[in-house]
């Protein structure tokens, strides 16, 4: 309220917030947004549980929306209206001044002596002109004092929304980030896989061509074998090109510049009793209290009844409009809310089911293991075992991979990030 000091008061200045700035084995460079990337010159180690924070404290885009939301709460619209409340007050002083001295003047004048009578009327017509001045004045003061605080109120109101949408851009940042960072385990482990394929390849080539030489064995097995080893190569070069191309992605998440190395941890496991511990009906009224989608139409719809209310509009249709699509969109959210439940007890069902055919395909390979050195089989019914076995790990793993993903994407979807691509 600026009323209060409208006499003469000037406005304070605004202290600017002081962020510290880490530096560990770093460079920084500054970006066409104004904030800066990291560069680091070693090796970066990102762990799962701390990747939320990392991206929160070094976002580019992620720092840049939350100097926005400061901007925002710097804005002091209450500054216009000084001008206009010094004006006001120096007319309502000067009609108060002037409504004094005449009345003075009035008063000093006999009103029994009949020479007063004109100039008495006349100083009565003026004061009673400055009296309607002073009242309009008065008024305008008033009125500029609500406008004022209307102004106010939507100013908090635009930091408040805005604050809440730089929020959920964050949330759906730190999300995305997280998935990256699960992709590229994923990858990573299957890059590890193909890896191991060739250099078996390879001793089988080696031994192979012994055989050909031999004449223990035709031409047209190795052949076969060379062409695996092709395919795994080229599998190797596009899964290489993938690595680089999301570890480039997380490192740009994560507020570094492209080329960092990132170096991985382990992901955290998801374990049945996380699964089955799921309070369903708690979980959706959590996520529809947080859900931003819902947040965005109820502000749309407080919007349309405040313009009403200000005679901005003088029609309902635009509020029940917004009710109805905020309406839509609780029950959208809740049938997306129901997806992500159900997906995630598909993948724990998917997931215990790989667990109990890799627990058979170790059980069966560790016998063909001793069979085979026994001389009880042959090479090939050994190696359909180890590719038995070996199958049912990378099943296992991506089975374990989904499970994550999907368990970490209902946790979010509870803290009211349930974006298009969930």
């Amino acid at each position: 309220m600026k009323r209060t000091i409208a006499a003469g008061l000037s406005a304070a200045l605004l202290c600017g917030m002081v962020v510290p700035a880490f530096a560990a084995d770093t460079k920084t460079a500054t970006n066409t947004t104004g904030t800066t990337q990291t560069q680091p010159t070693a090796p970066v180690k990102l762990t799962f549980d701390k990747l939320e924070e990392t991206v929160r404290q070094n976002n580019v885009t992620i720092k840049a929306n939350n100097n926005t939301v400061l901007s925002a709460e710097k804005t002091d619209v209450s500054d216009q209206y000084i001008e206009s409340y010094f004006q006001l007050s120096e007319q309502i002083s000067s009609y108060q001044k002037q409504i004094k001295e005449l009345q003075k003047t009035l008063n000093s004048l006999d009103a029994s002596k009949k020479e007063n009578a004109g100039l008495r009327k006349t100083l009565e017509s003026q004061i009673s002109i400055l009296q309607r001045n002073l009242a309009a004045a008065e008024a305008s003061y008033k009125n500029l004092d609500d406008d004022e605080d209307d102004a106010e109120e939507d100013q908090e109101k635009t930091v408040d929304h805005t604050r809440r949408q730089m929020q959920n851009a964050a949330d759906e940042i730190c999300l995305s980030a997280e998935n990256t960072y699960i992709s590229l385990r994923g990858m990573k482990y299957t890059l590890n896989q193909t890896n191991r394929s060739i250099q078996q390849l390879d001793r089988n080539i080696a031994t192979v061509q012994k055989q050909v030489k031999l004449g223990m064995t035709g031409v047209n097995t190795l052949k076969s074998l060379q062409a695996q080893r092709e395919s795994a190569v080229a599998s190797k070069a596009s899964l290489t090109t993938q690595v680089e191309a999301l570890t480039n992605t997380l490192a740009i998440q994560c507020g570094y510049t492209t080329g960092t190395q990132i170096e991985t941890s382990n992901l955290p496991v998801v374990t049945a009793e996380k699964v089955t511990s799921i309070d369903y009906g708690k979980d959706l009224a959590e996520a529809l209290k947080n859900s931003y989608a819902i947040y965005s139409k109820e502000y749309a719809m407080q919007t349309a009844s405040d313009d009403y209310e200000n005679n901005k509009t003088n029609t309902l249709y635009a509020y029940q409009a917004a009710k109805i699509d905020r309406d839509a969109q609780k029950e959208s959210t809740t049938a997306s809310f129901r997806k992500l439940y159900t997906d995630l007890q598909e993948k724990q069902t998917a997931l215990a089911a790989a667990d109990a055919d890799l627990a058979q395909a170790k059980k069966t390979f560790t016998v063909s293991q001793v069979q085979y050195t026994r001389g009880m089989i042959s090479k090939m019914a050994y190696t359909d075992a180890l590719d038995t076995f070996t199958t049912a790990q990378e099943t296992e793993v991506a089975a374990r991979i989904d499970l994550l993903t999907a368990y970490n994407t209902y946790q979010w979807a509870k803290r009211g990030v349930i974006t298009a691509t969930t």
